[in-house]
């Protein structure tokens, strides 16, 4: 036994059902204790902290249903899996209500059971990742704010890494909401500049006029309102860092103010007869085509290849299904702890929802729709019903396809496997599952068939 095990406690009155699951179940790793009564089962929760419960719903003593209250109350990161015979829908979804990780019915389909439990164990390393994490963001390594479990997000950051330290002007490269200005908070955070200012402007927000002014400051009597000298944003980032977000919407005669300053490193405010040196590490985000923009004679070319240094592209979030699950974590632990609620979680059902949701707002909208579950959800588990809109609703019955006479096996198999991929779900966890094999077999298979 070690510390990592997985700690389960199935309670169910039937001898044989209850030693048999035990059996059935067993795996290294699976520390598996029994309980053959309500009452046994509740002492044994007390006394010893058990990471997935399976509990019958009809058995002496108390209930399924009733120590899932208590443990919901007492014990809110407990996973518990309700076990009937008495199978309804009005019953699964109550026990899911009162915040059921999932419900099986008897008699047991052990393979359904194990892919439950897998979900589950899943549930419970990115729940104890998701607290390290937490743990972890006064960490001097800054880069461990960064969720970065899929391949696009681990290439990004690795790129990241060997330019934070650098002081060369960075392009961030991203759609709206995948998170640009905590990637360049970040950068700020591992630069030699961290002890200094973080600055960030949205440079979209401003008209020409203001422009020079937000940007590079005013004197007192610069023009008509301006009662006393005001520093810019360029003042107040010396020493540290300067965001200049949205940077494709600076007017074309503000362009070359901006240019000169990038240049020179040097700056002059509204009315002052003086230069002032500009002591600022430079960073720019987009979620336009600058390119383009260059094309168009709408962005100047020399100033998009001051900015252009070292660019970076952030992914947007469908490209990094992988991260969603640890997002929808720390995103509903954040919202609990700031609405003051229980910790909630969401089902199976839900997150596979979320999971294959498109997300043309990106991590922002992830993050948007987890904040008004928690409001909005009166039960402690998030059911596919909460969901708004199209999210809430499942996916479109996929359509067969066809497999002629004479094709050979490797020849079917590649298509089914390609077709999962392409038309059901891209997640190879979850392609190996629906296909009925593992997932180090489906990786070789899409090599064996040259998959794309």
């Amino acid at each position: 036994m070690t510390e990592n095990d997985i700690h389960i406690l199935i309670a169910d009155d039937e001898i044989f059902i209850r030693e048999g699951l035990q059996e059935a179940l067993h795996k290294p790793g699976f520390v598996i204790d029994t309980a053959d009564d309500g009452h046994q089962a509740w002492d044994k929760i007390q006394a010893r902290r058990y990471d997935l419960v399976i509990l019958d719903l009809r058995m002496p003593g108390p209930s399924g249903l009733e120590l899932l209250d208590e443990i919901s109350d007492q014990f809110p990161d407990m996973l518990t899996i309700i076990l009937t015979a008495h199978g309804s829908i009005s019953t699964a979804v109550e026990a899911m209500r009162k915040g059921a990780y999932d419900f099986i019915s008897k008699p047991v389909d052990i393979a359904h059971l194990r892919l439950l439990i897998d979900r589950a164990v899943e549930r419970i390393e990115l729940t104890e990742e998701n607290r390290k994490l937490h743990g972890q963001l006064e960490n001097q390594d800054a880069f461990r704010k960064i969720v970065r479990r899929s391949p696009a997000m681990q290439e990004t950051t690795k790129t990241l890494k060997q330019i934070a330290m650098s002081d060369v002007p960075v392009l961030l490269r991203g759609e709206t909401g995948v998170g640009k200005e905590l990637i360049a908070r970040i950068l700020h955070d591992r630069s030699k500049r961290h002890q200094g200012p973080f600055v960030a402007v949205n440079c979209g927000g401003f008209t020409e006029e203001l422009f020079s002014s937000e940007i590079f400051g005013h004197v007192k009597g610069a023009y008509t309102g301006a009662h006393a000298d005001r520093p810019g944003r360029f003042a107040l980032a010396e020493g540290g860092t300067l965001l200049l977000d949205e940077i494709g919407e600076v007017p074309a005669k503000n362009q070359v103010e901006l240019l000169r300053a990038l240049e020179s490193h040097e700056y002059q405010p509204l009315g002052d007869s003086r230069v002032h040196h500009a002591d600022v590490r430079i960073i720019a985000a987009t979620n336009r085509d600058l390119e383009q923009a260059v094309a168009q004679g709408t962005f100047r070319e020399d100033l998009y290849y001051r900015l252009n240094v070292v660019p970076v592209d952030i992914p947007p979030l469908r490209q990094r299904q992988e991260d969603i699950p640890l997002l929808v974590e720390m995103f509903l632990e954040e919202s609990c702890r700031a609405q003051n609620q229980a910790r909630k979680q969401v089902s199976p059902a839900t997150m596979d929802r979320l999971i294959n949701h498109p997300w043309p707002g990106n991590v922002r909208e992830l993050r948007n729709l987890t904040q008004r579950l928690v409001v909005i959800c009166p039960q402690k588990t998030i059911l596919p019903s909460h969901l708004p809109g199209t999210l809430g609703e499942p996916a479109p019955e996929e359509s067969q396809f066809t497999i002629s006479l004479g094709s050979s096996i490797e020849h079917v198999e590649s298509e089914l496997i390609r077709q999962t991929l392409e038309r059901i779900t891209s997640n190879r966890r979850k392609a190996a599952a629906i296909l009925g094999i593992s997932v180090r077999s489906l990786q070789y298979k899409i090599k064996q068939y040259d998959i794309k």
